[in-house]
């Protein structure tokens, strides 16, 4: 990974997120950009005059400019040899942000783990879901307060199919820029009574597909597999998740929220998402 991308409203937990990404690509002697984008600041009306469209526009690139400026200088005075880059643009948040990311051959775009109502969730989305969503590069989510280091234990959950074990394949550059033990999770919400054979099969479908030398294999079982997932990070003091998620299309994606897409919006550790098919 030599491209890397962050996103930033400015708040705390995305200020975080620039930090996290900063000092991950000084690790990765890869390049920062940091992408801000800012929305229309009201709503417009026809009897509304062009002056005050055009003084609320500049309203808002100005006040982005001054807090983008800000941060730029703060990042080089404490990250003083790393390659950094400033991008704000105008337009629909998750939208822009990926078009960008993408266009310019992003290889991680991270986001701070911002969280979402109910009805949010249901009907709209947070804004790092939709990153989710919309990027075609790996995303990494970064929780509130979470500092960077190397990620001793990185932890892939897998439904144990072919096409999910063979994924993890995209994830082993990630994986050696840190030398991590690199840990399949399997959670068996079905509780199946034939535990040694589901063993079995798995370290054989490892071996056969994962070209990857410090590997390893769980299975754990719990009827919730969000909470079998949260139980064994918490136990195996795991530094990061992976995850692989597959493009879902409107209106399936608004009742259908797939595993990832739920533990993205309060990851107890950073979550780095892959996506299948890209």
């Amino acid at each position: 990974m030599k491209k890397l991308f962050v996103a930033t409203d400015f708040s705390d937990v995305s200020l975080n997120a620039v930090n996290y990404a900063a000092d991950l690509a000084v690790h990765l002697q890869a390049s920062l950009t940091i992408i801000h984008v800012y929305e229309s600041p009201m709503f417009y009306t026809a009897e509304m005059p062009y002056t005050a469209i055009e003084a609320a526009e500049n309203l808002a690139r100005t006040e982005a400019d001054t807090k983008m400026n800000a941060l730029m200088l703060r990042m080089k005075q404490s990250h003083a040899s790393l390659a950094i880059s400033e991008v704000i643009k105008r337009g629909i948040s998750a939208e822009t942000i990926t078009e960008t990311a993408d266009g310019e051959g992003a290889d991680l775009l991270i986001a701070g783990a911002t969280g979402a109502g109910v009805v949010e969730r249901t009907l709209v989305g947070s804004t790092t879901t939709a990153l989710i969503n919309k990027s075609k590069c790996q995303v990494l989510i970064v929780p509130e307060n979470a500092t960077f280091k190397p990620a001793a234990k990185l932890v892939y959950t897998t439904d144990l199919k072919d096409d999910n074990i063979k994924a993890v394949n995209d994830l082993i550059p990630f994986a050696s820029s840190m030398n991590s033990e690199l840990i399949f999770l399997f959670v068996d919400d079905k509780i199946h009574t034939d535990s040694e054979k589901i063993s079995e099969d798995m370290s054989h479908k490892i071996r056969q597909l994962v070209h990857y030398p410090k590997t390893s294999g769980y299975i754990c079982t719990d009827p919730n597999v969000m909470n079998g997932i949260s139980l064994f990070i918490e136990k195996q003091h795991v530094d990061m998740v992976a995850m692989l998620t597959h493009p879902r299309k409107f209106p399936q994606m608004l009742w259908d929220k797939s595993l990832t897409k739920k533990f993205s919006y309060h990851p107890n550790v950073p979550l780095l998402v892959l996506h299948a098919n890209h």
